[in-house]
């Protein structure tokens, strides 16, 4: 089944080749494992089917885990490399949608749970941005969501709203467009005859589409093994659950209908004769909690699935309980995120992002209990698949000094960076421990002078290699960037009228048929480029560059030369004063772009070692600095990277900080500075030629007992206190800013918020290390509220179980505000669990209370002591 499948979405490339008078193009060598994940051939064909309370899959038992995976069809971490960027809602890359599905099977899952493969209104990308509209272009990704993971042997849970307004849309959407009330947590959503006929259209529109890799409508492929009412919805009304179940039932009969709402079991859902799983969620999840709800669902008939669970506490002690539980038909974590296009993995911040093998020991410990954990469910071990092979997307020469980046590949744990000198074998120069994805970029600090070529080799558990990069050649004054065309980050720009179709392990770019376009880069100094194509005969490329990378375009004659199949390397090189390059489509053109490789001179060339610098912040023998204060130095003028040693003692013994490799300036401790100790600090510039250093002390004030949660004024800029306070995606706009110091020296944090439709606003503080707040009181803060009655609920979670106070203000007066934590309790949709401080982990900061824009200042955050 597995070939089929594949073959169906080689016949859809080939159905938009056609259009450009390409024939199809055999797909690369495959380095993916593709053992199927169910045991039999039948199977793969099989819809999974409820027998009473429990599943069947070619009528055999069927028990579950794997991830959420919410972002398949609808992304809102879309954006560059730079944690710091804004995220952007738009399309994941078919490349992100393949290395994340690989990566679940990597971990033993069988079943995702995707909500933007099914909730997917009110934005513009999204699959009904206004009522009654539908966007074609929408489908495409879920289309292809879909048939990757039948392609991979994997099963879907589809949820069809989301009780929530979050960025992919939900049931208040469609009130808003029929002008009905919110009012009532959105109660119309389930009464107005209006507002569910909305809906059942979506339903219908969405179920009864054809996917264009798969050849077969969505209600027809078993790889959808149950439609979700909705996420989390809340208040429900039993006729509502007949209702609309029966629909899905209706257009789906050999599909399954799931539903819950946010905390335990529902009653209009154990009620319904038309669903046949009950979904549950936990944050934190516990055995005892699970077993309940899991009781109650097959008491009602129902087959019974945990949908979401806090990946922050996945033990074996946990989870071994759950899998040991026969009416645990299956159970889902939150959430896995996988590599990015270009380096390193997807960033998310709320507390629950899991990339494989794991960012800390945390994590990695997770993923582990994770993976057996669905071994227990499954009946079998997780295979060792691997997803497309490492590529090399960047070789910056910084000064003597090359810097690498890699696009990691799913089920790797780890990647070995290797360099072949002129005339040598190649060599591993990335030490004896393999690296992690998020160790992009790598710096070679004994790079050679002379070219080099360089390659990354992944590499599994036990060092051996799964995958190999192609080589990339380069040398100590020119950079090479690699553009696979996965996203058009690298471009400076394009017509509106190219595509992007999926391959096996990349894309083909190229206008419809009969259309002009282009493709175009901004690299300075640029040299030399090779665009890669495939064309059933000998491509006519038109190649142009310029000056200055706007005006004056000139062609330019490539070398064209067959590399495989139907595919050709178009080569232009001995390129100066060049800051622009096109590839230009011609109306009568016949061929597609696979990828760009651009090199240019490197702008960070010398010959000595780096100019003097000196350590800016803390000034130069400062006192009573935070004990969390970052430390900044000027720019040393010819540095690659800089070396930071920092000591108690003067000799630098015994240092309390020693890294090297960092790329830019400035240093943020993960752990308070000692308290009233004087530490000294060097810093050693280095690049190919040599090294300077620069020193200098400072010393820290004697705090309180307690411990230091933040005082803001370790944040160099705005965006850096943005980047370690993101708002919380669901609630209403809301940033932080840095201000004036409200106590002490340094800074203060400003939040500023718009009250709106989600009803509440905030921020989440994921804390670089866990804290231990045991042996302290309370929290204290310094706070100045912006208008009168004015609040602020603090939340934190401590040891996986959340805890929160809100606080409400009389005046506009600055204040120090002490909460002892006999004063927090479980927020009304967490599961409660004891206080144990031993393990804190967020802190996050939700202000209210007014009816404008408003805001609020905070300052010196610390668990204090009595």
């Amino acid at each position: 089944m597995t070939l089929r499948i594949r073959r169906t979405v080689v016949v859809a490339v080939a159905a938009v080749l056609a259009t450009t008078g390409l024939s199809a193009v055999p797909a690369a060598a495959d380095n993916r494992q593709q053992t199927p994940d169910v045991s039999s051939r039948h199977a793969d064909h099989a819809f999974v089917v409820r027998d009473g309370t429990r599943l069947t899959l070619a009528g055999q038992p069927f028990r579950f885990a794997g991830p959420n995976m919410y972002w398949l069809g609808l992304d809102e971490n879309v954006g560059g490399t730079d944690p710091t960027d804004p995220p952007a809602v738009g399309y994941p890359t078919y490349f992100r949608i393949r290395d994340g599905l690989t990566t679940a099977r990597r971990m033993g899952a069988t079943v995702v749970r995707a909500h933007t493969l099914g909730v997917s209104t009110g934005d513009p990308q999204s699959l009904e941005p206004a009522l009654g509209e539908f966007n074609p272009e929408a489908f495409d990704r879920i289309d292809y969501a879909i048939a990757e993971a039948r392609r991979q042997g994997l099963r879907l849970i589809v949820p069809l709203t989301d009780n929530w307004q979050y960025y992919h849309g939900g049931r208040y959407d469609f009130l808003r467009w029929l002008g009905l009330s919110t009012a009532d947590d959105g109660a119309l959503f389930y009464t107005d005859p209006a507002a569910r006929a909305a809906f059942k259209q979506y339903v219908r529109t969405l179920l009864t589409h054809v996917n264009r890799y798969t050849g077969k409508a969505y209600t027809d492929d078993p790889t959808i093994m149950a439609w979700e009412l909705g996420n989390e919805l809340n208040g429900m009304t039993a006729d509502w659950v007949d209702d609309l179940a029966g629909h899905v039932k209706t257009l789906a009969p050999r599909q399954l209908v799931a539903a819950g709402s946010q905390h335990g079991v529902d009653a209009a859902v154990l009620a319904s004769p038309q669903v046949d799983i009950s979904d549950s969620h936990y944050y934190p999840p516990t055995a005892a909690g699970i077993a309940a709800d899991a009781a109650a669902a097959t008491a009602a008939g129902k087959v019974y699935v945990a949908g979401e669970f806090g990946s922050g506490q996945a033990t074996d002690e946990l989870l071994d309980q759950v899998a040991a539980n026969p009416d645990v038909s299956g159970a889902l974590f939150w959430s896995l995120f996988g590599h990015h296009d270009h380096s390193g993995f997807v960033p998310h911040g709320d507390g629950f992002t899991v990339h494989y093998p794991g960012d800390t020991p945390a994590m990695r410990t997770a993923v582990a209990a994770l993976t057996r954990f669905a071994g227990r469910m499954s009946g079998r071990p997780a295979p060792a698949v691997t997803g497309d092979r490492p590529l090399l997307t960047a070789i910056d020469a910084d000064y003597g000094i090359h810097t690498v980046r890699w696009r990691g590949t799913a089920g790797a744990a780890g990647y070995l960076v290797q360099r072949r000198d002129p005339g040598g074998a190649w060599a591993t120069v990335s030490g004896t421990r393999p690296l992690s994805a998020d160790d992009a970029p790598w710096y070679d600090l004994t790079t050679p002078a002379g070219r080099v070529t360089y390659r990354v080799v992944a590499v599994d558990a036990s060092g051996a290699a799964v995958a190999v990069s192609q080589p990339v050649g380069t040398d100590p004054t020119s950079d090479q960037t690699y553009d696979p065309l996965a996203d058009w980050f690298v471009t400076a720009g394009h017509s509106d009228s190219l595509r992007r179709t999926p391959t096996a392990d990349g894309v083909l770019v190229a206008p419809a048929r009969g259309r002009p376009g282009e493709l175009r880069y901004q690299p300075a100094d640029l040299t030399a480029a090779t665009i890669t194509v495939t064309s059933a005969g000998r491509p006519q490329v038109v190649v142009e560059v310029s000056a200055d990378g706007t005006t004056g375009w000139r062609a330019v004659r490539p070398r064209v030369d067959r590399i495989g199949h139907d595919r050709y390397a178009v080569s232009v090189t001995g390129l100066r004063k060049v800051d622009g390059i096109r590839v230009v489509w011609r109306r009568d053109a016949r061929f597609a772009v696979t990828s760009v490789a651009l090199s240019a001179r490197s702008g960070s060339v010398t010959s000595t070692a780096p100019s003097a610098f000196r350590l800016t912040t803390p000034a130069p023998d400062a006192t009573g600095v935070s004990r969390l204060a970052a430390l900044d130095w000027s720019v040393a003028p010819g540095a690659a990277y800089y070396s930071l040693t920092v000591s108690e003692h003067v000799d630098l013994s015994a240092p309390l900080v020693a890294v090297s490799g960092l790329r830019t300036p400035g240093f943020t401790p993960t752990t308070a500075w000692p308290a009233g100790s004087t530490l000294h600090v060097r810093i050693t510039a280095t690049n190919g030629y040599g090294s300077t250093a620069a020193t200098g002390s400072f010393t820290t004030r004697a705090d309180l007992p307690g411990v230091v949660v933040d005082d803001f004024d370790t944040y160099p800029s705005d965006a850096e206190l943005a980047a370690a306070y993101p708002r919380n995606s669901g609630g209403d706009p809301i940033t932080a800013t840095l201000a004036p110091a409200g106590e002490g020296s340094g800074h203060s944090m400003s939040l500023n918020w718009t009250p709106g439709a989600s009803g509440y606003a905030g921020v989440i503080h994921n804390l670089p290390t866990p804290q231990d707040w045991r042996g302290t009181t309370g929290l204290r803060m310094w706070v100045e509220p912006g208008a009168d009655g004015q609040q602020l609920t603090v939340q934190f979670v401590a040891s996986g179980f959340y805890w929160e106070k809100t606080l409400t203000f009389a005046g506009t007066e600055a204040r120090v505000v002490e909460v002892p934590f006999g004063d927090f309790a479980p927020p009304p949709w967490a599961t409660p669990g004891p206080l144990d401080l031993g393990a804190v982990t967020q802190f996050s900061l939700y202000p209210g209370g007014t009816t404008g824009a408003s805001s609020l200042r905070l300052d010196s955050l610390a668990a204090y002591a009595s």
